[in-house]
């Protein structure tokens, strides 16, 4: 759109009633509702798709016990003074 154009909507939009600005905001928000399912589709569908090492996170590893801690290990993780 033309500059000129875009001054005379807005203009057209300041002048707008209560329940004028009221209609509009609902029109623009039906508009936008599609788009906006869209995102958050696109959202869900990242969420979706794990790394097989994001997968592997939490889980216990190969055997299904946890190895016994050395005194080396307990320091590293601040567990030994």
């Amino acid at each position: 759109m033309a500059k000129r154009t875009l001054e005379k909507l807005a203009d057209k939009i300041i002048r707008l009633t209560p329940e004028e600005g009221e209609q509009l905001t609902l029109i623009l928000r039906a508009k936008l509702m599609p788009e906006q399912a869209r995102q958050q589709q696109g959202l869900l569908q990242q969420q979706q798709q794990i790394t097989p090492q994001m997968a592997q996170m939490g889980q216990r590893p190969q055997g299904g016990q946890m190895p016994m801690p050395t005194a080396r290990m307990a320091a590293q993780q601040g567990l030994l003074r």
